[in-house]
């Protein structure tokens, strides 16, 4: 079952572009769609769309006999590109903040916002604030010190649930999937 525009559901395990991007940094070079099929156990669409994004961002190039090469390892994550090869910058801001969660000790909702914010993603204090309100109630975070409004403090949080390097994901039910264990979190209890 798909989602809105074709999409798999957050918590959907079908292999995805991060197999796919882990095979194609596994074969380096001469790789074709069937290698990637047997080494990421995708489907043959999946992967071919992918490839598609991948050869004009300049992270692949398409050889002879439909082979492609690996020209540019960007590292463990997956590329998110679109089809003219560019970045995707939705879900970037969720994934800078989660990044951020992990590296800070502790953090205020301002704080988040200002690790998370690049160049090229805008993180506002009330993304962060909203963010961490659901991680909070999902158990993935702490509140050591509670916030002050009328001394104009904001809470102070710390990260007691890191699970892994994907950043878990606010879902439109107000659960929190955590794709790194691939489970859903309700404020309360897991699903």
């Amino acid at each position: 079952m798909t989602g809105k525009a074709g999409r798999r559901p957050a918590t959907s395990t079908t292999p995805g572009r991060q197999e796919i991007w882990e095979a194609i940094r596994k074969l380096r070079t001469g790789f074709n769609v069937d290698d990637l099929i047997d080494h990421s156990c995708a489907n043959r669409k999946t992967i071919s769309d992918y490839l598609r994004c991948l050869v004009p961002g300049g992270i692949i190039v398409q050889c002879e006999d439909d082979r492609y090469d690996l020209v540019e390892d960007r590292g463990f994550h997956a590329p998110r590109l679109n089809r003219q090869g560019k970045p995707v910058t939705q879900g970037a801001g969720t994934e800078n903040m989660w990044r951020s969660m992990r590296g800070l000790a502790v953090f205020s909702p301002q704080d988040l916002a200002i690790h998370s914010t690049t160049p090229d993603v805008s993180v506002s204090e009330a993304t962060a604030k909203a963010y961490c309100g659901m991680l909070l109630k999902t158990g993935f975070l702490r509140v050591e010190r509670k916030a002050s409004p009328m001394r104009g403090k904001q809470a102070i949080y710390r990260l007691i649930r890191n699970t892994g390097p994907k950043p878990p994901q606010i879902q439109r039910v107000k659960h929190v999937y955590d794709p790194n264990t691939q489970q859903v979190h309700v404020p309360g209890g897991e699903v």
